[in-house]
């Protein structure tokens, strides 16, 4: 003990230089765990942009760690293997404790500094930044940084970049590629401030364009055609880019936004059985477990109520549109004027062009249910015809019909109808 006592003080450079050395690759392990991010679904798109409307540049797999570069349009821009540079959906994969604040932004001090392909003077030079410039560093190692450059992961000499306090996530440019704004909702407001008590501009209907000005919150600034300027709420409008939509359909459940209504709730109790139950309490046992199903494939899944709560229609198919969502369902069950006059599972939609390929793709599915199927219908339903997004309703048997009922009242069908919506579903999200 005493000789190492004696190494140790006679030796007092080199046992600071393992310290230094040791403390060196804690830093640089910290750095680079601290952007880790870990996929939660089996497979997820990533695309060469924030959003579904980009196409896709490849996939990543379950338990797969990504580093998280910057935050846009819920998209996070990640690091991939071989330095490739992509996005995905946030609502993927864990990230409950990391966001781009993890990266750093640096200022480039040389003029026309090199950026290389690999960590090495002798790698492909892929060009060069102008001093003052900012750049995003992801990763560093020895005397290396490791920064994004051109949609690329790149690398430059850490001695050429300045550290600055700001992280990449500091800046919101969410709304860059935002041009136009459609109006999604009957009588939407252009207030004067971006809230609900705003001074009303003007009342305007479903379809009226505005041009994009800014963000402010979750409310749109906007300009008319007649130089008229006010807010929007973001939630009652759809927006589009120079290039294409930034919202689209789904190719992958694992990436869509569903909505389950659980019909009634609260003082709204629906129909009642003969044995003096309420539809309310069945839709929302139903909308549970399809939940819990689909979320299964990866999809996010928002229930317009979770408990006994009343809600408004209007309330729950704006809910959709505030959102983004891809698909919305809405679950009721039939009653008859008469006990045991009505039988059948019915899907509802409003139209064709939007949700008709939904109730199609759902319905399929629910032709192997233990109670008879009555086929799609198209029908004028408040929830569908004031809904932005594609959706359908479903009549899952009648409440009032003692065959029908034995099997709402069943786990097994409960079970049953939660698989095939969700196997509806994946088709159509195919």
């Amino acid at each position: 003990m005493k000789k190492i006592i004696t190494f140790l003080i006679k030796n007092k450079l080199f046992v600071a230089i393992i310290f230094l050395i040791s403390l060196s690759s804690w830093s640089t392990v910290a750095l680079a765990n601290a952007n880790s991010i870990v996929v939660e679904s089996d497979s997820v798109n990533v695309r060469v942009g924030p959003g579904l409307s980009y196409s896709n540049m490849g996939q990543v797999k379950k338990g797969d760690k990504l580093a998280i570069l910057a935050e846009k349009n819920k998209w996070y821009q990640v690091r991939l293997s071989g330095d490739k540079i992509g996005w995905v959906a946030s609502w993927l994969i864990d990230n409950t404790e990391v966001s781009s604040a993890t990266n750093k932004v640096g200022i480039v001090k040389v003029p026309n500094t090199t950026v290389f392909k690999k960590n090495n003077s002798n790698s492909e030079v892929l060009g060069t930044i102008e001093q003052s410039q900012k750049v995003t560093v992801m990763y560093q190692e020895q005397n290396w940084s490791q920064i994004l450059y051109k949609g690329t992961a790149a690398w430059v000499k850490t001695e050429f970049i300045q550290g600055t306090q700001e992280t990449s996530g500091s800046s919101n440019n969410s709304s860059d590629d935002i041009k136009t704004v459609t109006v999604t909702q009957a009588n939407t407001k252009l207030r004067i401030e971006p809230n609900d008590s705003g001074r009303i501009v003007k009342s305007v209907a479903v379809g009226k364009k505005f041009d994009y000005l800014s963000k402010s919150g979750n409310w749109y600034k906007v300009r008319d055609s007649d130089g008229s300027v006010g807010y929007v709420a973001s939630w009652l409008v759809t927006i589009s880019g120079s290039k294409s939509a930034v919202k689209s359909a789904a190719t992958n459940i694992s990436e869509a936004t569903i909505v389950i209504d659980p019909g009634h709730g609260g003082s709204d109790v629906g129909a009642e059985s003969q044995k003096k139950t309420y539809e309310k309490n069945f839709t929302l046992e139903y909308a549970k477990a399809i939940k819990a199903d689909l979320e299964k494939t990866g999809a996010r899944v928002v229930l317009t109520r979770s408990g006994d709560d009343t809600k408004s229609l209007g309330d729950r198919a704006r809910l959709s549109s505030k959102i983004e969502a891809d698909a919305y369902i809405s679950l009721h069950f039939d009653s008859s004027d008469q006990s045991n006059a009505g039988s059948g599972v019915t899907t509802y939609y409003y139209e064709k062009n939007k949700d008709g390929q939904l109730a199609t793709s759902i319905n399929d599915q629910l032709k192997n249910l233990a109670i008879d199927n009555r086929g799609t219908q198209k029908k004028d339903l408040y929830v569908l015809h004031y809904n932005s997004q594609p959706s359908v309703l479903i009549e899952l048997g009648y409440i009032n019909s003692s065959t029908d009922y034995k099997n709402i009242k069943s786990d097994s069908y409960k079970e049953k109808v939660a698989q095939d919506v969700t196997n509806g579903l994946k088709e159509y999200f195919k």
